[in-house]
């Protein structure tokens, strides 16, 4: 780290940015290719939810246009490398914006470094445990009970000969799923890293507090206005639906109050 009493002129900061972030797009490029070699692994990784929301039977996922897998893989190894060069690309980020940075403040800023890390991880997590499985499972099932298979007009009413089928088994009635491949794979990717963003909800309230922002007062006595801004946030970033925006929202807020714990603690 650079002391205090170092001084860069305008064109040292200009290079030291460009050298930065050319170490960046590089991490990023290699978490790229690391996740084009492991993309099996990826996409079994990431329809582990809808396996686990059918019951070990997922529904297959499909593709409209010849080049739609080919484009759909590529985006979510751009998506998945760069989220897995993510350390590297703060750490290279961090060093840039250090130099401008007094050591107190260096240091203060430093902590809240791996609780970042270990929150976005947690809320990746918590979408992939709970979140995504619920979700999937409650949208999936909603026709089985909703759309239930047509009554045999001809038979019932006209009196004509009935038709003899075979049961319908579970998740194959008359309104049947029909998941494109790219609507998928942006769902979970987006909802993952919408995810891990919200878990950082408490270190942004810690550092507003403790950097003398915002009092704790404040943010308490505007906890309606507060509640209000994370539905508002929650309905821009999920999908169309009420039961994802309240699967963030609701968490999201939680983790507000706790940030409001955790800093009214570290005040004393």
């Amino acid at each position: 780290m650079p002391d205090d009493d170092v001084k860069m002129s305008i064109g040292e900061h200009v290079e030291d940015l460009r050298r930065h972030l050319l170490r960046a797009i590089i991490g990023a490029a290699a978490g790229v290719i690391v996740c084009f070699i492991f993309r099996e692994r990826l996409f079994q990784l990431l329809t582990w939810p809808l396996s686990v929301a059918t019951g070990g039977d997922p529904p297959p996922l499909h593709f409209f246009a010849p080049p739609e897998a080919f484009t759909a893989l590529i985006r979510l190894c751009l998506v998945a490398g760069v989220i897995l060069a993510g350390p590297y690309i703060l750490w290279e980020a961090w060093r840039f914006i250090a130099v401008g940075l007094y050591r107190l403040e260096r240091r203060r800023v430093l902590r809240y470094l791996a609780p970042s890390v270990g929150l976005f991880v947690g809320g990746v997590a918590f979408f992939f445990v709970i979140v995504a499985p619920l979700v999937l499972r409650f949208f999936l099932l909603f026709a089985e009970g909703n759309f239930p298979v047509p009554p045999d007009w001809w038979s019932d009413w006209l009196g004509g000969r009935a038709v003899t089928t075979a049961p319908v088994a579970v998740g194959t009635g008359f309104v049947r799923p029909c998941l494109r491949l790219s609507d998928y794979l942006h769902f979970i990717s987006v909802l993952s890293l919408a995810f891990g963003l919200a878990f950082q909800t408490p270190l942004v309230v810690l550092f507003g507090v403790r950097s003398g922002i915002v009092s704790i007062e404040t943010l308490r006595r505007f906890r309606r206005h507060v509640f209000l801004v994370i539905m508002f946030i929650s309905a821009i970033i999920t999908p169309p639906d009420w039961l994802s925006m309240v699967a963030m929202s609701v968490p999201m807020y939680l983790l507000y109050e706790v940030g409001l714990l955790v800093a009214k603690k570290k005040a004393r």
